[in-house]
């Protein structure tokens, strides 16, 4: 007799252990994007045991989760967490968000929106110069850049090439793309005539570069992205789906409905602290729901930006004035645990809608049309110039670190993406987002309960700056001048031109008017990241080059909680790649462990914290094409002193050291 699908993928996973005697390699809390991919990789090595505590139940074959066309639809229902943030005093009514993370075999990569594609090459590289890695026991793929992070993406991968005629918007590049990984990608079955006769056009008419293939270091421009399904049979690829064809390992145990709760100790008394293994409640209605345990030699928390920090503060790790009150004994005083926290800002309430005097066709399948601009493509120069302004005249800002401040100033400078416009399938809108938001927030426990839902507070647009001598959100005025320069191109440039009728917002209302009616749209994009960045201690981070968490011997965390930065890139793809990465440093830790130096930083004047920055940069001031310049004033500007964006004069400090200035003027 031939058992059904269903029932060989219940027998895959394990029913929940009683306080088992069995001590693993590894115990990894969360069987999510990252953490179910880390444990396939790990058990790649048949010598190696690993179990997998997931909260949440299997829906392998739940068609919500498998078809791609009913991306989302899993949202508000047992797959889902379900959060929400506190109320957000920086948005429109103050409005509470929807944190929607994925609670079931596969996490979030089971529940969204499927893009995958890399980050760009001068974004990833800034990661390794934050840290300020001097050694890495001289194995140069253990660190933390482009090459590495690239390399991790594409072993994770395996692309397949679309049919002739399948699409013709994308040339992709196959040396760009990994051939043996665990999840599928692909382009899209069909392709909405409004984006393929019209849309790309007309950007390249407004002098917009569309690119091919953007997975080669250099994402910006616009076009479909790959998604991850697996074209053999049209389905959703993610780390769900790449457990199933590994299901049968022995060394690999995933156990279900199993909520990790916080960490059980060996050591707590002198140097760094030990762990022994996870405590967790079964939350299937098996048992009494009284708290259990697994062993584990390392433990490894993959719960996702709104699990892994909280864990670590029932365990004791975080900030003291935080954890006494709720009566938790602290063990590791680390303030930077559930700091770090950031969602960009998108029009998600009610996008930007275009009507037409014609009717489009191809929309019947998931596809992403997503454009990536870099500031200087989508505001007016006088816009630009202003912003400028304030981003050379601030050295500090409340709430974030200053290493992060100067990532945001070099991303900026070097026309990185900072903007995103996706355009949604089957319908005539498109929903604007900032990628990189300046805003940043907090994730914390309020109660000792283990079960309860965490404090997830994103912070929307709590940053602001002084532009024209007025003071505005950073974040929506970003946002709001760059949606409404960038509709203005469009609505003025054939084809698009020819058949556009309306436009909502007006793109014809003044920008006061239109950052009103963007504010009033805005939310969140779930994308939300951050929350235990990996950054030196003395500079606000939480999780050491290693993924250790400061203070202990054997806890790492490897979800997209340690980025210390927002990527450009949508985040899935990323956090695919650090799995992969981090069981390359796992495998090297059972040697010798990596080691990195703080060196001497600058004092942070919002925060008792010290950025630190790389040694041997040049002290120059450049402006973007290289000639030594004063930076630009506010008089300047004011003036008119700054009439052209690829004319205009900024202060660039090269304080990045793997970015010489002649490779940063021809990202140009």
């Amino acid at each position: 007799m031939r058992l059904s699908i269903s029932l060989l993928l219940a027998a895959a996973t394990t029913a929940i252990a009683r306080n088992t005697t069995q001590v693993y390699d590894y115990a990894i809390a969360g069987a999510g994007t990252a953490g179910l991919l880390l444990a396939i990789v790990l058990t790649e090595d048949p010598a190696i045991n690993v179990a997998v505590l997931e909260a949440g139940s299997d829906g392998r074959t739940n068609p919500n989760i498998t078809i791609p066309e009913l991306r989302g639809e899993i949202i508000d229902t047992e797959y889902d967490w379900a959060y929400y943030s506190i109320v957000q005093p920086g948005l429109y009514e103050n409005r509470s968000q929807a944190v929607n993370r994925g609670k079931t075999i596969g996490g979030t990569s089971a529940m969204n929106w499927m893009i995958h594609n890399e980050d760009s090459r001068i974004q990833l590289d800034i990661w390794e110069s934050l840290l300020n890695l001097t050694s890495w026991n001289s194995d140069a793929s253990l660190g933390w850049n482009w090459e590495t992070l690239s390399t991790a993406f594409r072993e994770s991968e395996v692309f397949f090439a679309p049919s002739s005629n399948a699409s013709s918007a994308e040339q992709p590049d196959p040396t760009n793309h990994g051939s043996s990984g665990y999840i599928c990608s692909t382009l899209q079955r069909s392709v909405l005539s409004l984006l393929s006769d019209y849309v790309t056009p007309a950007l390249l008419n407004a002098g917009y570069a569309v690119p091919g293939d953007r997975n080669g270091g250099n994402v910006t421009g616009a076009g479909l992205l790959p998604l991850a399904i697996c074209p053999g049979n049209y389905t959703r690829s993610y780390s769900g789906s790449a457990y199933t064809a590994v299901q049968d390992r022995r060394n690999l145990h995933l156990y279900t409905n199993a909520q990790v709760t916080d960490i059980s100790w060996i050591s707590t008394t002198t140097g760094n602290v030990t762990a022994r293994g996870l405590n967790y409640v079964d939350t299937s209605g098996r048992t009494s729901n009284t708290s259990l345990s697994i062993q584990a030699q390392d433990i490894i928390l993959s719960a996702g930006i709104a699990g892994s920090a909280p864990i670590l503060e029932r365990s004791g790790i975080g900030n003291p004035d935080i954890l006494t009150p709720l009566n938790i004994t602290p063990i590791v005083n680390l303030s930077s645990v559930g700091t770090g926290l950031r969602d960009p800002l998108m029009m998600q309430y009610q996008p930007l809608q275009y009507n037409f005097s014609v009717e489009f066709t191809g929309g019947e399948y998931a596809q992403n049309y997503i454009d990536l601009r870099p500031a200087q493509d989508v505001l007016s120069p006088a816009d630009y110039n202003a912003a400028s302004v304030w981003l050379n005249e601030t050295t500090s800002i409340p709430g974030l670190e200053d290493a992060q401040l100067l990532v945001f100033k070099h991303l900026w400078f070097t026309r990185q993406p900072l903007i995103e416009m996706a355009w949604q399938y089957s319908s005539t809108q498109s929903m604007p987002y900032t990628l990189i938001p300046l805003s940043q927030g907090t994730v914390h426990i309020n109660t000792s309960d283990p079960l309860a839902a965490p404090v997830i507070d994103p912070n929307y647009n709590s940053v602001t700056a002084i532009i024209n001598n007025e003071t505005v959100p950073w974040d929506l005025w970003l946002l709001s001048r760059a949606s409404q320069f960038y509709v203005n191109q469009l609505a003025s440039t054939p084809p698009f031109s020819d058949v556009l009728t309306k436009t909502d917002p007006d793109h014809n209302l003044s920008p006061a008017d239109y950052q009103q009616a963007v504010y009033e749209r805005t939310g969140t994009s779930q994308h939300l990241t951050g929350g235990l960045p990996m950054l030196p201690r003395s500079a606000g981070g939480a999780i050491a080059s290693d993924l250790l968490v400061y203070g202990t011997q054997n806890v790492r965390v490897v979800d997209g909680s340690i980025f210390p930065y927002q990527p450009s890139a949508h985040p899935m793809g990323l956090t695919y790649a650090v799995a992969v990465h981090a069981a390359k440093i796992l495998q090297q830790a059972r040697g010798t462990k990596l080691t990195y130096t703080e060196l001497p930083g600058v004092s942070n004047s919002s925060s008792n914290a010290t950025a630190v920055f790389p040694t041997n940069l040049p002290t120059a001031t450049y402006d973007v094409r290289g000639s030594a310049v004063p930076a630009i004033s506010s008089a300047m500007a004011s003036t008119g002193g700054v009439e052209k964006v690829e004319d205009q004069y900024v202060r660039l400090v090269l304080w990045l050291s793997p970015f010489p200035k002649s490779q940063i003027m021809s990202s140009q």
